[in-house]
């Protein structure tokens, strides 16, 4: 990804990783606010402050996104971000105190690490006070630290993690992604070994399901360590309803990466965002429906190319190997 690539977007990139216990932060911070637009489609979200930004709600825009490992433990990590933040003077200046607008989700990766250490204030504060427009590592990093994929009853266990891509548009139009991939799904066709993005093979006569699935969990086969998450940015202006259109297609680019996808154990949300910290085009001579479709389909190609770098980029851990490995 270009290195200037973050600037232009106005939305600076910090992690906190716990390497040891197998878990971690990331957030993303717009220093001058972003407007945002979210979208849920997972069935077992653990999410910060999401009402408040949904279409009816005053709320318009967002100065900080965390995505944390620690199940719903790791919400404890948005308030340390919000503490570096409001040092910093970064946030909504009300009557009483400057409050930094910022909503988040968590994934579920305790069962692979240890099941008492989640990130809180202290990690989520580290991730604000490193965060930058030159963090581009991708991976085994902050929230993907802990990211596994591949737990359904005919999936390949693999390790996941922390992962982006982006489209270019004419008129010097970008719309990136950035994921971490913790699914109960696969990316890669275990009977083909080939990405899911790239041949597509959803067939469920491939997966030899020849009988109906029982036990606890049904679909999946170890406990639920789920969800993928991710943020897409543009550096075209938009307001809050079309940002939630754009999440809404982004999620396309989940499905066409990811099998099986938005699944009763997955918590799977997108958070889109247009900064007021970066450049701020339009599409010209472009009906305004037809640009939020055409940022939406962006979008969906982006996510899904960041959802592969992820895969790409991790390394393997205890029971879950890499992609590589």
């Amino acid at each position: 990804m270009n290195q200037d690539i973050l600037e232009r977007l106005g939305i600076k990139i910090g992690h906190y990783t716990d390497k040891k216990h197998l878990t971690g932060t990331s957030v993303f911070i717009a220093e001058k606010g972003a407007i945002v637009g979210i979208d849920i489609r997972g069935s077992n979200t653990g999410t910060f402050n999401t009402p408040a930004f949904s279409p009816k709600a005053i709320s318009q825009w967002i100065h900080a996104v965390v995505l944390t490992g620690g199940s719903t433990y790791g919400l404890e990590s948005a308030i340390g971000v919000m503490e570096a933040l409001e040092e910093k003077k970064i946030g909504n200046k009300t009557r009483a105190a400057i409050i930094p607008a910022t909503t988040g989700a968590v994934i579920y990766d305790i069962a692979v690490g240890n099941s008492t250490v989640r990130p809180g204030k202290k990690e989520g504060r580290l991730a604000a006070e490193n965060a930058s427009y030159k963090n581009l590592k991708q991976g085994n990093i902050g929230v993907g630290t802990g990211a596994t994929v591949g737990k359904w009853l005919k999936g390949k266990k693999m390790k996941g993690g922390f992962g982006m891509d982006f489209t270019e548009l004419p008129g010097g139009i970008i719309v990136a992604a950035f994921v971490v991939t913790n699914s109960v799904g696969d990316m890669v066709n275990p009977q083909t070994g080939e990405f899911y993005f790239d041949s597509g093979g959803f067939d469920l006569k491939d997966k030899k399901i020849d009988k109906m699935p029982s036990g606890l969990w049904g679909l999946i086969d170890t406990t639920p360590s789920n969800t993928t998450l991710a943020v897409i940015a543009t550096n075209v202006a938009l307001e809050k309803n079309q940002l939630s259109k754009v999440a809404e297609l982004a999620h396309d680019g989940m499905a066409r990466a990811v099998f099986p996808v938005h699944t009763m154990m997955d918590g799977d949300v997108i958070f889109a965002l247009s900064s007021l910290s970066g450049e701020k085009k339009k599409l010209k001579d472009t009906m305004p429906f037809t640009a939020i479709d055409i940022i939406g389909l962006a979008a969906a190609d982006a996510l899904g190319k960041a959802i592969k770098n992820s895969i790409l980029h991790a390394k393997g851990i205890s029971s879950f190997p890499s992609f590589k490995d």
